[in-house]
């Protein structure tokens, strides 16, 4: 993966609320994406050792967000949508967390890298719980298996499952929540050590093969970042040395869809953006999007679509 940008989120949000409840002790704070970089917001709230981030983005390009800390924290990471990479380069680990998943792992002494790809949305619900307030809920053990799980590490464990319908229930009742003042403080912390809670029992499946996982995600950043240029299966596993009927499979698997089925649906989507916001001809529409020959990209499209491109360029303009 090109990592195109190297930017801290202070770099790239712009803080649009910050307030102080004296009564619960509530640090809440609301910052909007630049436009210069995308669109979205992150949402945060901290007290008692714990912090709890609500983020809704779309970035226009690669961005990686770094992040270290000298203290010992417990962090559980949500990914409700898209995909991320989170980078240790100390170690040369990547870990792929992909939508749906939950990632729990120490962050103690680490300078890690926080990996979002273009056009890629982002709906992810972050936890770090510090000592003090795994102390006063008397979840000590939740330290020795912090420890456990340090990315540091060089046994590389880490703890990432499936997210439960359950997690998704509580995450929506956080979010939906309007209490204020004491009472919010206390709902939070029902509903996180609840959400915590969902993880007993739960088997991970970090012991998947990342580098494997990390080729499927190049690929998939490699038509991204290429839609001009068509790739066969045969020079995309080329490009990322993997068998090609391999690849074809484990495509298939983890992302429930074929290369060409993804590589037409994003060409399709950008065509469409492209005839909708842009003067452009249609013949340099199709050259943005892979196909040389106008006629090819127009009956491509019409399959696709339902429509030809002027019928669906007439039709947003009409609007």
């Amino acid at each position: 993966m090109v990592e195109k940008q190297r930017l801290h989120l202070n770099d790239v949000f712009e803080e649009q609320h910050h307030s102080f409840n004296s009564n619960s002790g509530i640090v809440f704070k609301k910052c909007n994406v630049n436009p210069k970089y995308g669109r979205g917001s992150i949402t945060s709230y901290c007290f008692d050792g714990l912090q709890i981030e609500y983020i809704n983005m779309t970035f226009n390009e690669d961005y990686a967000f770094y992040e270290s800390s000298n203290i010992n924290t417990l962090e559980l990471c949500l990914l409700l949508s898209g995909e991320k990479k989170l980078k240790n380069s100390t170690i040369n680990l990547d870990i792929i967390q992909q939508e749906q998943e939950c990632l729990l792992f120490s962050s103690y002494e680490q300078k890690l890298k926080n990996i979002y790809l273009k056009n890629t949305y982002i709906k992810e619900f972050r936890i770090k719980m510090y000592y003090e307030f795994i102390k006063k809920h008397q979840l000590i053990n939740l330290i020795n298996y912090a420890k456990q799980l340090d990315l540091n590490m060089k046994n590389n464990n880490f703890f990432i499952a499936s997210t439960s319908s359950k997690s998704y229930q509580i995450i929506e009742e956080i979010l939906l929540d309007k209490s204020i003042g004491i009472f919010k403080k206390l709902f939070f912390e029902a509903k996180i050590l609840e959400l915590v809670s969902t993880l007993r029992n739960r088997k991970s499946i970090g012991s998947s093969p990342q580098s494997l996982i990390t080729k499927l995600y190049d690929v998939k950043k490699i038509i991204l970042s290429n839609l001009n240029e068509p790739f066969s299966v045969k020079e995309l596993a080329k490009k990322v040395l993997l068998n090609d009927t391999i690849l074809k499979k484990e495509y298939k698997r983890v992302f429930n869809t074929t290369i060409s089925e993804f590589s037409l649906k994003v060409r399709m989507n950008k065509a469409k953006e492209l005839l909708s916001h842009t003067n452009k001809p249609i013949y340099e529409i199709s050259d943005i999007v892979g196909y040389k020959n106008p006629t090819h990209f127009s009956a491509a499209f019409k399959k696709y679509i339902k429509k030809t491109p002027k019928q669906y360029r007439s039709q947003t303009f009409d609007k």
